[in-house]
């Protein structure tokens, strides 16, 4: 084998491992990357606003219609903070042993719907939402009611 053809071949074999470890260099810079982001959305997801709606296991018509003006009015008007965690939309049932204490936290005497702001893990304050029974008769009143309250909520931090 020639001096030309040895280099070739020695050519060959240095750009086979140099893009090999590039290859593992653009593999460790992405897994940087994705830690980075991990790190950043943990970071940023130390706070957020829980929307609980508290019922017990009998419900009226009533109730029912609550939950879903709720549901619906959160999902609508906060699809993207839903989307990425920034708010939650929860449905508990105060009836539930593991539940109870719901009714002393939140001094909750019927169906109601309840903010919650958390902040690395722990509340930091919480209303209730209690006009929701008045505005029931108006969907679009008891909508922007809510909608409005949320907003309020979040922008008084």
């Amino acid at each position: 084998m020639g001096y030309g053809k040895i280099l070739l071949f020695c050519a060959i074999i240095a750009l086979a491992f140099g893009s090999f470890a590039i290859a593992d260099e653009a593999k460790t810079i992405e897994a940087d990357t994705v830690k980075q982001e991990t790190a950043k959305s943990e970071t940023e997801l130390s706070s957020k606003t829980i929307a609980y709606y508290f019922h017990t296991t009998r419900r009226c018509p009533s109730c029912k219609k609550i939950e879903a003006y709720s549901s619906e009015a959160i999902s609508t008007a906060f699809a993207e903070q839903l989307e990425n965690g920034e708010i939650e939309f929860k449905l508990i049932n105060t009836d539930e042993k593991e539940n109870t204490h719901y009714n002393d936290d939140y001094q909750l005497y019927t169906k109601s719907l309840v903010l919650s702001k958390i902040v690395d893990g722990e509340e930091t304050k919480w209303v209730n939402l209690d006009k929701i029974w008045e505005l029931l008769g108006d969907k679009e009143k008891f909508t922007k009611y809510v909608v409005l309250s949320m907003e309020d909520f979040n922008k008084n931090e």
